[in-house]
């Protein structure tokens, strides 16, 4: 006798009947996981559906699992009855045999012989045959157990009276595990409960973070700020109703920008806001997690649960945050592969892709600080949008410094605080502006005070140890820089001469590079480049060794426009234009020539605009750093003004 019929004709799990008989047999037959599932299955399970099943009509039913881990326990219960029913569960750990082009024979013959076909998968469109999915005459989603199925349990498998009150919620979020190993031996119904809510809890405090170190959103720089603001928006229609989630204007981004710049303090920021839980992973961990290996089954299996433990996280409020870091890692650039590269990749990024398709009420922020090296799939319309992130600037800074620092610097006005900010340059980052924090408290602890905003100066820029001739040099150096783009029309960002790895000072331009430079886009940046060492002979009378970076970038952009970008006499394009200078003296001969030309423009201008230069690096002397604004006001003491053409260079 099959092990549905065990089950009594008038209580099995296609019959309406919900009699305590039915369920002693059905826990007799398999435990609590058995009986958990049984439940769950019964409840998503329409009563007319049933019982079609239970006389054996032939119909096609899609049973999607809550999670991978579901299928198992699910199918179990399925498959008392296989002599009656075929049951086909896939979670996807099987690349070779959980393929959508496998068991469509299998599917075809049971139906044309008169056999139901239920089909379970926590992602159906993806593992199950495909026969299967077209004939499908139903699709049904099972549920985690809600407070009914929860009390129906303890009544068989917990000693002593449930409580009046259960929430729905009390397992949603866990997983099937969780939830069958809340059912200790001899524990009582408030036992049970209690173990729970405990576990619902611990997993609630580990996917959501800690809230207390999440930064408000006036922390994020503008441009993030703005999109966290436009899915909240979103988020609050879709909760009203007044939206569908197809309509939601953004579901899914990709965040590509350096490390530190706030990408994953973004899903946190954005997970506070929204109210919502976040669950928080990376692709590295995941690799890690599989071994020395690389186990591609671990990694899917990884890749999917935490897809799961989103989707298991919205249920309790309707939208979760599910942020995965190293993206680049998961669904890699296979068109930049080799055919062995891309067999291995194959699995994984089409794993990704498919999850990407179906993620309603998780909100997905992935992130990459190699942005470009993504599979151009994962960004197309409908999956990723892709938002670069930059430098959130002194503004921002200030903003998560502040936050960090509590009360302290409470007495400094806002603008000496960026003032000192300013000096750790354009490129320094949220994750920076943390460490300084954490640096000046511990400093202040030390000496038992208050933090003071020379802690904060010591720790950004600290003294420089050059000698005074040394630093001259390079104020002087950065000074013909911001001359020599206030000559060919641009604006200047920022100069500093805070040494910084092997660079002994930066000027950097305001505005995006033209993105194609013409001839005199070429001309008038590497003009640029050689004013460092020009206005070093013009004001100090001899050149050092300070302008090697500039003139290696220098050579190589002619070499480049001359021999790559057919911007000097001869159209032909070579793949390695500046390696050609080590054996083709033509090229050689003519970048010299361009070389020394641009140089003695350079020189001259450094020569007319003497005060200028000077100028600038005596302030830069005293400031070590100045602003685009400051550089401006210092020139236009003097009256002078920029002459050239209104092109764009290279920063210097």
């Amino acid at each position: 006798m099959s092990g549905l019929r065990n089950l009594r004709d008038d209580g099995d799990i296609f019959d309406a009947a919900d009699d305590d008989a039915a369920e002693e047999s059905a826990n007799r037959a398999g435990g609590v996981g058995d009986a958990l599932a049984w439940e769950c299955l019964r409840a998503a399970l329409p009563a007319a559906l049933r019982l079609r099943i239970r006389r054996g009509d032939p119909v096609a039913v899609i049973v999607q699992a809550p999670g991978a881990e579901w299928c198992g326990p699910l199918s179990r219960v399925l498959r008392r009855d296989s002599a009656r029913i075929l049951c086909v569960s896939r979670d996807g750990s099987s690349r070779r045999e959980h393929d959508p082009t496998r068991g469509n024979d299998e599917v075809a013959l049971a139906l044309a012989g008169g056999r139901p076909v239920i089909g379970v998968s926590q992602d159906p469109q993806s593992f199950l045959p495909s026969a299967l999915l077209s004939a499908a005459d139903m699709r049904i989603s099972v549920a985690p157990p809600d407070a009914n199925i929860l009390r129906r349990l303890l009544r068989k498998h917990a000693h002593g009276k449930a409580p009046a009150e259960i929430s729905n919620g009390a397992a949603r979020t866990l997983t099937f595990a969780e939830t069958v190993s809340a059912f200790r031996a001899g524990a009582s119904a408030r036992d049970v409960v209690a173990n729970l809510l405990r576990a619902a809890e611990s997993k609630k405090a580990h996917v959501g973070g800690a809230v207390a170190d999440v930064p408000p959103l006036d922390c994020l720089p503008a441009d993030l700020r703005r999109l966290a603001q436009d899915i909240a928006s979103g988020v609050s229609d879709y909760r009203a109703g007044r939206i569908r989630w197809r309509d939601m204007p953004t579901t899914a981004v990709l965040l590509a920008g350096p490390p530190g710049a706030g990408k994953t303090t973004f899903a946190a920021v954005l997970s506070k806001t929204l109210g919502a839980p976040l669950v928080a992973d990376s692709c590295g961990k995941m690799f890690a997690r599989s071994g020395e290996a690389g186990h591609l089954g671990t990694i899917a299996r990884a890749m999917q649960d935490a897809f799961d433990a989103a989707r298991a996280a919205a249920a309790t409020v309707g939208v979760s945050v599910l942020c995965l870091d190293e993206f680049d890692a998961a669904c890699p650039d296979r068109a930049s592969m080799d055919c062995r590269g891309r067999d291995f990749w194959m699995p994984i990024a089409t794993l990704v892709l498919t999850l990407l398709e179906n993620h309603e009420g998780v909100i997905i922020v992935a992130a990459s600080n190699f942005g470009d090296a993504i599979d151009a799939a994962a960004t197309r319309p409908g999956r990723l949008r892709r938002v670069d992130v930059g430098p959130p600037g002194a503004e921002s800074l200030m903003r998560v410094l502040r936050w960090r620092l509590g009360g302290a610097l409470s007495t400094v006005a806002d603008a000496a605080v960026l003032a000192a900010l300013r000096l750790a340059g354009p490129a320094a980052t949220s994750a920076q502006a943390a460490d300084w924090a954490r640096d000046m408290l511990q400093a202040a602890r030390e000496a038992r005070r208050e933090p003071t905003l020379d802690d904060l100066l010591r720790i950004i820029a600290p003294p420089d140890d050059r000698t005074p001739a040394d630093r001259r040099v390079a104020a002087v150096h950065e000074a013909g820089h911001c001359v020599a783009y206030r000559e060919v029309g641009m604006q200047i960002a920022s100069a500093s001469i805070i040494p910084r790895g092997a660079s002994g000072g930066e000027t950097r331009a305001a505005g995006r590079r033209p993105e194609f430079p013409t001839r005199a886009d070429l001309d008038a940046g590497v003009m640029i480049l050689l004013a460092g060492r020009a206005a070093e002979e013009a004001i100090l009378g001899a050149a050092s060794t300070g302008a090697v970076a500039d003139l290696a970038v220098a050579t190589r952009a002619l070499a480049e426009g001359h021999a790559a970008h057919g911007l000097g006499a001869t159209l032909l394009h070579r793949s390695d234009a500046a390696g050609s200078l080590a054996y083709d003296r033509e090229l050689r001969d003519i970048v010299e020539a361009d070389l020394s030309r641009l140089y003695a423009r350079s020189l001259a201008a450094m020569r007319r605009r003497r005060a200028d230069v000077e100028r600038i690096a005596e302030a830069l002397l005293v400031r070590r750093f100045l602003t685009g604004e400051d550089v401006a006001a210092l020139v236009a003491a003097s009256g002078a003004r920029g002459r050239g053409p209104n092109a764009r260079g290279r920063d210097a």
